[in-house]
C-alpha cells in the first residue's frame, strides 16, 4: 500500500506536466496562428485562397499586377443601351455562378491558336484565371512589365502547361493572396488535407463506373464553390474562356454594329435558367478602360481648344471684358494641377479637338458673339469633365479604404479582448446566466 502511495503522485506529477507542455504548445500554436502574415510567407506560401467578386479587389489586382488604365466594374445587363452606358472599350466580361459539373462534348472545335488562353490547374485561382485570359487577349492594354513577361514566356506553351505556368508563378500568386489573412491560408491547408484525404477512401471502395445521363437543369451541392469564367472578343470572334475547359469555346463570329458583349447575353440567360429552380447569386463584371484615361484626355482636349480659340480673340477689341468673370477652370500654365489630371504639355499639343470647333474658329467671318458662345461652351464642358474626373478618383480612392479594411487583420485584437474577459470571469459569469 505505502509502495502504491508513493508511485500515484509520481503519475499525477507526470500527467500534470504533461498536461501543462500540451497547454503551452496549445498557446503558441494560437499565438502563431493569429501572428499577422509576412510578406516574404506570402510569398513562400503555395496555395491559392478564394477572391470575393468584388470589383474593388480586382482593381486593386490589377494595379499591383502593373496593368494600366483599366478598371473592373459591376454590370447588371448586357443589352445595347446599358453597355453603352460603360466606359470604351469593353474588353471582356467576368460570370460568377455557383460550380456544377458540366458535359462538353457539344461545345463547338473551332481553330483558337491565336487566342491566349490558360487552363486552371489550382483550386481557388479561377478569379485570377478569368480576369488574366481577359487582359492577355485585349490588344492595347498596357500589362505591366511582369505580366507581359509572363506572356511572353508561356506563348508557345500547351494551355494546361500554360495553366500551370500562372498557378506557380510566384508574383502572380502573391498578388492574388494579397488580400488573405494567416486564418485563410491555414484553413485552405486544411480543406486540401480533407480532401486528399477523401480522396484517398473513395479510391479504395470505388466500384465499376456508371453512366450517367446528361440533365438539362442542374442539381448542385449548397457547399459547391464559385466558379468565374471569362468572355472576351478576340481575332474576329467572341469567345467563352473557361479555365476548367480543356480550350476556348467560340460563341459566335463578330458582327458590324453589334457590340460583342449583346453575342454574350444569351448564353449567360441560359446558364442562369439553369438554375431558376434554386434561389442563387450571380454576378457580372466587365473590364473597361479606365475612365480616368478617357477624362485625361478629353480634359486635355479642352486645353488645346481654349489656346486655339485664344490665338482667335487675341486682337480683339472688348474680348476680355467679355469674358471677364467666366474664368477658364483650368489653365494650361498650371503645372502642378496639371499633373494631378494626369496630363502634360506634350499631351496638350497632342490633343483631338472636335473638327467642327476648329472650322469656326478659322473662318473669318465667325463674331465675337459665336466665339463667346463657344468660349462659354468650353468652360462648361471643363468644369464638367473636371468634376467627373474628381468623382472617379473619390471611387478609385473608397475602393482603397475596401481593399486596406479587407486586408486588416483584427482577429489578434479580438482575441485578446476575449482572452481578457475570460481571465476577469467575464465570461463564465455569461455562461451561467445563459
Amino acid at each position: 500500500m505505502a509502495a502504491g502511495s508513493r508511485r500515484n503522485p509520481k503519475r499525477k506529477a507526470t500527467e500534470t506536466a504533461a498536461a501543462s507542455s500540451e497547454s503551452k504548445d496549445y498557446q503558441t500554436l494560437l499565438r502563431e496562428s493569429l501572428a499577422p502574415l509576412g510578406e516574404d510567407e506570402l510569398k513562400e506560401w503555395e496555395g491559392w485562397c478564394e477572391v470575393e467578386s468584388e470589383p474593388a479587389f480586382f482593381n486593386a489586382m490589377l494595379r499591383e499586377m502593373g496593368v494600366k488604365d483599366v478598371k473592373v466594374q459591376e454590370v447588371f445587363a448586357v443589352d445595347e443601351d446599358y453597355v453603352a452606358t460603360l466606359p470604351q472599350p469593353v474588353y471582356g466580361l467576368i460570370f460568377l455562378y455557383q460550380y456544377f459539373s458540366e458535359n462538353y462534348e457539344d461545345d463547338s472545335v473551332v481553330d483558337s491558336r491565336d487566342v491566349w488562353f490558360a487552363n486552371q490547374t489550382t483550386d481557388n485561382a479561377c478569379a485570377t484565371v478569368a480576369m488574366t485570359n481577359i487582359i492577355m487577349n485585349s490588344p492595347g492594354v498596357d500589362l505591366g512589365k511582369d505580366l507581359q513577361a509572363f506572356k511572353d514566356s508561356t506563348s508557345s506553351l500547351s494551355t494546361p502547361l500554360r495553366g500551370h505556368a500562372l498557378g506557380s508563378n510566384t508574383f502572380i500568386r502573391s498578388v492574388h493572396n494579397s488580400f488573405t489573412r494567416r486564418m485563410d491560408h491555414l484553413n485552405a491547408d486544411l480543406v486540401l488535407e480533407i480532401e486528399a484525404s477523401e480522396s484517398k477512401k473513395k479510391t479504395k471502395r470505388r466500384g465499376p463506373a456508371q453512366k450517367t445521363k446528361k440533365s438539362k437543369k442542374q442539381k448542385i451541392d449548397e457547399e459547391s464553390g464559385f466558379h468565374f469564367i471569362a468572355y472576351v472578343p478576340a481575332n474576329g470572334s467572341v469567345w467563352e474562356l473557361d479555365g476548367l475547359k480543356t480550350r476556348p469555346v467560340c460563341i459566335g463570329p463578330l458582327e458590324e454594329g453589334v457590340h460583342w458583349a449583346e453575342l454574350v447575353q444569351p448564353e449567360i440567360q441560359a446558364r442562369m435558367l439553369q438554375f431558376e429552380d434554386t434561389a442563387l447569386t450571380f454576378n457580372l463584371l466587365a473590364l473597361c478602360k479606365s475612365p480616368l484615361g478617357i477624362l485625361s484626355g478629353e480634359i486635355a482636349g479642352t486645353l488645346r481648344s481654349f489656346e486655339l480659340l485664344k490665338k482667335r480673340t487675341n486682337n480683339l477689341d472688348g474680348w476680355q471684358s467679355l469674358v471677364a468673370g467666366n474664368d477658364q477652370p483650368l489653365l494650361s500654365t498650371d503645372i502642378e494641377r496639371l499633373a494631378g489630371f494626369g496630363i502634360s504639355g506634350l499631351d496638350i499639343q497632342q490633343a483631338q479637338v472636335d473638327p467642327a470647333f476648329e472650322r469656326k474658329i478659322k473662318k473669318a467671318s465667325t463674331d465675337m458673339g459665336e466665339l463667346f458662345n463657344l468660349y462659354d461652351d468650353l468652360v462648361t464642358k471643363q468644369k464638367s469633365l473636371i468634376g467627373e474626373y474628381n468623382a472617379e478618383i473619390g471611387s478609385v480612392n473608397e475602393d482603397n479604404d475596401r481593399v486596406q479594411g479587407r486586408k486588416k487583420d483584427h482577429t489578434p485584437a479580438i482575441h485578446s479582448w476575449v482572452q481578457k474577459l475570460a481571465e476577469h470571469g467575464v465570461l463564465a459569469d455569461w455562461a451561467a446566466n445563459s
